[in-house]
């Protein structure tokens, strides 16, 4: 349920001084509206202000007043409907779809259906329109495989703006002469943005969470120009600060491993792929080598030496852990 407190909505979006902020002369406001941002078993209430390249996320603070939580560049974000992936807890799927941006994916709950539909068509529709804008529209893109034999390989394929992590694993498996599906392989991104390696879902744009790290590099002037032009050549290949680096790291789902935890403890898991799985599957390390369940030596199905069950309730990790 939607909070009745702290959630208001500008009386006049244009007046408001966060709109204001942002407009220039080529960028103009289209929406605003309140949602819920939903990831993992956090649920934020947020104000959304929709403008013709990018997606501000503020929370509010009175009818006037919104504090800036994030921004986004239109042709970095992507949306899907992989709800379940992504938020812990049912979600309504005619009121739900999942909203992303390099290094973030949540679920984006509406109050109603109509508010639903009307911001996906806008964003996709905004999403489309300034990849089109894109410059350029593909760069090299270097893919290391993991646990794929006994030697680590690498491959630098040229991906554009709208390849999806799901097609640049194929391409990836093609290059390295490997038979499979993408079902069967995860992208991880290793981000100097995150304290540990991450999995794509599969939906994101590798483009454009590449791209966003290059820009995060540039002078600052020129960070939020529409083309600039700094972005070509051997910029894209240049060695960029630790903090700022991204790496695609190809490696096996292990689905056999996850299935697994999921036989030996079945009755404490409601989904195959719950909030607990998948924090043993991102595991505590900076290092992509731990993060998998690469150990068979600790107990199956324990954490510190006790069962699942007995230390999470309602599928839920320990709140010191979390």
């Amino acid at each position: 349920s939607f909070c009745r407190e702290g959630c208001f909505s500008p009386i006049s979006p244009e007046a408001c001084p966060l709109v204001q902020s942002f407009m220039c002369h080529n960028r103009t406001f289209i929406l605003d509206g309140h949602v819920q941002l939903k990831t993992g078993l956090q649920t934020q209430e947020r104000h959304l202000f929709l403008f013709t390249d990018l997606l501000v996320v503020a929370k509010s603070k009175s009818h006037s007043h919104f504090k800036l939580k994030c921004q986004a560049r239109l042709c970095e974000m992507w949306t899907a409907f992989c709800t379940d992936e992504v938020c812990e807890g049912s979600t309504d799927p005619e009121r739900s779809f999942v909203l992303g941006w390099p290094t973030t994916n949540c679920v984006a709950n509406f109050r109603s259906a109509e508010q639903k539909e009307t911001w996906l068509s806008f964003l996709q529709s905004r999403i489309r329109e300034e990849k089109e804008k894109d410059y350029p529209k593909s760069i090299p893109l270097k893919i290391i495989a993991k646990d794929m034999g006994t030697c680590a390989y690498s491959k630098t394929l040229s991906v554009s703006n709208v390849d999806t992590a799901n097609d640049v694993i194929l391409m990836a498996l093609q290059q390295l002469g490997i038979y499979g599906s993408e079902r069967d392989y995860k992208l991880w991104v290793i981000s100097g943005r995150e304290d540990a390696p991450y999995p794509l879902i599969g939906h994101e744009y590798p483009f454009g969470i590449k791209m966003s790290h290059i820009r995060d590099a540039m002078p600052h002037g020129s960070k939020h120009c529409a083309c600039p032009r700094q972005l070509q050549g051997s910029f894209l290949t240049e060695q960029l600060p630790q903090e700022l680096q991204c790496q695609f790291v190809l490696k096996p789902s292990r689905l056999a491993v996850s299935q697994q935890l999921n036989d030996l403890s079945q009755k404490s898991f409601k989904r195959k792929r719950s909030i607990i799985n998948w924090a043993f599957w991102r595991g505590p390390g900076t290092h992509l080598d731990n993060a998998p369940l690469s150990s068979t030596s600790a107990a199956p199905g324990k954490l510190f030496g006790l069962l699942l069950t007995a230390i999470c309730e309602d599928d839920n990790l320990p709140k010191p852990l979390l």
